[in-house]
């Protein structure tokens, strides 16, 4: 495999409906791109998928059962492996209940990207909700910041993106950073991962990153590579790229189950 080649990270484990949906997630990548996929699992089998071209599969280390933040933040055991097992400039992260619905090329990230070490959509809202990016902010102010760094001071409103972690492009170099910090953060931090009734997670992690340590890293992408029903209005829109069927942290239902599979096999125009 080529070292220019883009190579998808995926984290599947949990309750068994996710590697249901992980299923549908690789079988997407698989069919709508080029793109090598990495899976960190801890039981492959439940997925069905087995011997696949472009498939590489790892086995997940041991997650600390009781916190249940730490479910969330294996995902940078899976980052950390993939850099490990792989010389891929260009990386996709995806979560697994997140489908490819269109045709992507190693182009299209690298245009996405557009020089920057990382790339993520902003998610501006819960629909039917009154959240906008100053209720956000407030949140990473009372919750992310105060546990990763209280004295640290948020950005200015217009210098701040609320980004969801679904889905994040990235050059390697980049990543190598954000998991090197991200390691020596949990190591310093081993705690609940709790801030009131907040749990605090991979996603806190990336914006911090992003928000405050690099705040160049990141480039604003366009809603196409991580549309979502919760913060899109007219869902499904044509022109996605990504479909993200996120539950707020909660476990994909056998309904969703079924609209992640046809939603990546039609496509969505």
């Amino acid at each position: 495999m080529k070292k220019t080649d883009v190579w998808v990270c995926m984290l599947i484990h949990g309750h068994p409906t996710y590697y249901l949906a992980g299923r549908q997630a690789v079988l997407s990548v698989l069919r709508r791109s080029g793109f090598n996929v990495f899976v960190v699992t801890d039981h492959m089998y439940k997925t069905g998928l087995l011997r696949r071209k472009r498939l590489l599969v790892r086995p997940l280390g041991q997650v600390e059962h009781g916190v249940r933040a730490r479910r969330f933040l294996a995902k940078f055991q899976a980052i950390n492996t993939l850099l490990q097992h792989t010389e891929s400039e260009l990386v996709m992260l995806l979560d697994a209940d997140a489908v490819l619905v269109r045709n992507i090329t190693a182009d299209d990230v690298r245009r996405a990207l557009d020089g920057r070490g990382l790339g993520m959509v902003e998610q501006t809202t819960i629909l039917n909700s009154t959240m906008s990016r100053v209720d956000f902010l407030q949140h990473y102010q009372k919750h992310s910041l105060a546990w990763l760094d209280p004295e640290a001071q948020a950005p200015p409103l217009e210098g701040y993106r609320f980004y969801n972690s679904g889905v994040v492009l990235a050059q390697r170099k980049e990543l190598e950073r954000l998991s090197a910090w991200a390691q020596e953060m949990l190591a310093k931090r081993p705690g609940d991962h709790i801030v009131g009734e907040h749990m605090v997670a991979d996603q806190d992690y990336f914006q911090y990153y992003a928000n405050n340590l690099y705040p160049h890293s990141c480039r604003e992408l366009p809603w196409q590579w991580n549309h979502c029903e919760h913060w899109d209005q007219g869902f499904p829109r044509p022109g996605a790229y990504v479909v993200h069927f996120s539950n707020f942290c909660m476990r994909p239902g056998w309904r969703q189950l079924r609209r992640i599979r046809d939603t990546w096999r039609q496509g969505v125009g």
